[in-house]
Parts: structure tokens; sequence; C-alpha cells
């Protein structure tokens, strides 16, 4: 039970991800947004889904909503890492750790506003 409401989270971030990227995937084919819009809108759309992922991990937690925003936080930068590091050569520097940190905020204020609502109910 401890491990399903992660990688429910997790299912819930990556689903996101993937409707957002077929949106975006969308606009950019159809020429509908330029280049330099569709990357701000692809920082957005991690953004919300990391949001989305942290807010049903809170709605979840009994206690401590940041605490589990942090931990579904991590584990993502951790998956994103690894996967840029190992996958794509992609060396660490300032922005990506700017990217990390956006990451992980939006996660634990999501999980802090879904712990807030489930004991608003």
């Amino acid at each position: 039970m401890f491990i399903i409401k992660y990688l429910k989270s997790i299912a819930y971030i990556l689903a996101s991800v993937l409707l957002f990227s077929i949106l975006l995937g969308t606009f950019s084919y159809f020429n509908i947004l330029n280049n330099n819009v569709i990357k701000i809108f692809e920082l957005i759309a991690i953004i919300i889904s990391m949001f989305i992922g942290g807010f049903y991990l809170g709605r979840l937690s009994n206690k401590k909503g940041f605490l589990e925003g942090i931990k579904i936080g991590v584990v993502m930068i951790v998956i994103l890492f690894l996967f840029g590091y190992l996958g794509f050569n992609i060396s660490f520097s300032l922005n990506l750790f700017v990217f990390y940190l956006l990451i992980l905020i939006s996660s634990v204020l999501g999980s802090i506003i879904g712990i807030n609502k489930k004991s608003s109910n």
C-alpha cells in the first residue's frame, strides 16, 4: 500500500506529461505556436504535472504533506537526472539546477494544497 500511492502519483505525473506532450506536439506540427513559446509551455506543462502528482499524493497522506511532496519530487528528479545524464549525456548546469528546483517546489506545493483540501472535506 505504501509503494502503490507513490506509483499512482508517478502514473498521474506521466499521464499528464503525455497529454501535454501530445497537445504541444500538435501545436508545433501545425505551426500554431513558434518554438520559443513551445519551450515555455513545456516548462509550464512539467510544473503543472508535478503539481498534479503532488496534489494526488497529498490527498492520500495523513500528515506532513510537504514531506510527501519532497519525496515524490526527489524521485522524479533522480529519474530525470539519470535519464538525461545516462541517456543523453547532459551535464549538470545552473539551468538544470533551477529546473529541478522548480520541479521540487511544484510537487511540494501540490502536496501541501492536496493535504489541506483533504482535511477541509
